[in-house]
C-alpha cells in the first residue's frame, strides 16, 4: 500500500458540543455521522447514491475523516477554524483504511476543510477500499485547478460520489459567504472538467438566495447547455442550521 501520509485533524473541543459521545471514534481521531440526524439538507446523499447506482445499501451512517486546511473561511462552518486548522496527525493510507474497515460502516467520507486540496491522493484510498464500500468527498471548485489525469483515474471508481458545494454566483455573494475572493475562472474550468471526465457528482447550494441559485443555473445553461439537465438533476439547497460549536 502506498506511503501517503494524510493530515487528519481530530475532533476539536468546539465540535464536541454538537457531536454525540457515542459517535466519537478512535479517541476522537475520527467520528461517525448519521446523515439523517442533524438536518441542514445533508440527508440526500444516500438516496442519490442508491438511485444512481441502483443499489439499496445502508448509507445513513458515515465514517468521517477531517483533513487539515481550507481555502475558504465560511462563518457558518460547523467544523470551525479549530477543526480546519488545528493540530493534525499524520495517518497513512494503510491505517486510514484499516480504521475504516474496523468501524463497521459502509461510507468513507473524506471531508475538510477542503479535502480536494489533496484530490490527487484520493485514488490512494480508492485503490484499497473494497467495491462493496462507498467513497464520498467534497469539492469547492476553487481549491486549485484539478489535474485532468487525476480526474480520469477517479472516474474509473464507480463506488464513489462527490458533492460539489456552490457558495455564491457573484463575487459579492461568494465573499459574504466565504470571506474569500471568488475565482470564477477557476470555478467554471474545474466544473467543466468534472463533466468532461465523467466524475459522478451532485450540486449543493449553501448560503445562497433563490435569485442567486437561478443566476447560477442560467450561467450553467449558457456554458454547458448539453449537460445542464444532467448536472442539476439531484441538486438541492442546504438550509443553514445553528451549531453549538459556533456559539
Amino acid at each position: 500500500m502506498a506511503g501517503i501520509e494524510w493530515k487528519v485533524v481530530p475532533i476539536c473541543e468546539k465540535q464536541l458540543r454538537d457531536v454525540n459521545a457515542s459517535d466519537i471514534l478512535n479517541n476522537g481521531l475520527y467520528r461517525k455521522c448519521n446523515i439523517y440526524k442533524g438536518g441542514g439538507g445533508y440527508d440526500k446523499f444516500a438516496d442519490i447514491y442508491n438511485k444512481r447506482k441502483k443499489n439499496d445499501i445502508d448509507l445513513s451512517v458515515q465514517f468521517v475523516v477531517q483533513l487539515y486546511g481550507c481555502t475558504l473561511d465560511c462563518p457558518y462552518c460547523y467544523v470551525t477554524r479549530d477543526g480546519v486548522l488545528g493540530n493534525y496527525c499524520s495517518i497513512s493510507t494503510k491505517q486510514l483504511v484499516k480504521d475504516f474497515m474496523n468501524s463497521g460502516l459502509n461510507v468513507f467520507h473524506l471531508m475538510g476543510g477542503a479535502p480536494a486540496i489533496y484530490i490527487e491522493n484520493w485514488i490512494d484510498i480508492l485503490r484499497h477500499i473494497d467495491t462493496d464500500y462507498v467513497f464520498h468527498s467534497d469539492l469547492l471548485l476553487v481549491e486549485k485547478e484539478y489535474d485532468t489525469n487525476t480526474l480520469k483515474e477517479l472516474a474509473q471508481y464507480k463506488n464513489s460520489l462527490y458533492a460539489v458545494s456552490v457558495k455564491g454566483s457573484t463575487k459579492e455573494e461568494f465573499k459574504n459567504n466565504t470571506r474569500t475572493e471568488f475565482n470564477q475562472e477557476l470555478f467554471w474550468k474545474n466544473l467543466e472538467n468534472l463533466v468532461r471526465y465523467n466524475i459522478d457528482f451532485y450540486i449543493t447550494y449553501t448560503g445562497m438566495s433563490e435569485q442567486s441559485i437561478d443566476r447560477f443555473k442560467q450561467e450553467l445553461k449558457e456554458r454547458l447547455p448539453s449537460d445542464y439537465d444532467n448536472i442539476l438533476k439531484d441538486s438541492f439547497n442546504i438550509q443553514l442550521v445553528k451549531y453549538a460549536a459556533l456559539d
